[in-house]
């Protein structure tokens, strides 16, 4: 069966992990990070919008993946995903939308580059 897939994004890859599929949600600060229950995270891909959003940092282990608007290669949370083998794509260019619930997919397969998708039409919140 194929699949229809938006382009929405390309970004700094920070591993390759070949294709990470998960579902979007996005983070904006700390109380997003409170509120959210421990058992839905397996399938998060977690969206942000600033490289150091250290604020991720209870949860990232048990994140899917991230993806951030800003960052390099060095920032904190670049760091911090390595360590806990969590795919990241940092200073990412959003040229459509994503919205929390989204079915979103990264493509890691590239060294350099990570190119992410929104599976069309399919919203999963």
């Amino acid at each position: 069966m194929s699949e229809d897939l938006n382009e929405v994004g390309t970004g700094v890859n920070l591993f390759t992990a070949g294709q990470v599929r998960g579902v979007a949600r996005w983070f904006n600060d700390t109380s997003d990070v409170l509120s959210i229950d421990d058992d839905d995270l397996e399938e998060t891909i977690a969206f942000v919008s600033k490289g150091g959003m250290t604020f991720l940092s209870p949860i990232l282990p048990d994140l899917k993946g991230i993806v951030c608007t800003a960052g390099s290669r060095e920032s904190h949370l670049a760091i911090l995903s390595r360590e806990s083998d969590v795919p990241c794509v940092l200073a990412a260019n959003l040229s459509g939308t994503v919205s929390d619930g989204d079915t979103v997919v990264l493509d890691l397969t590239d060294t350099d580059t990570a190119r992410i998708t929104v599976a069309a039409g399919a919203v999963t919140a």
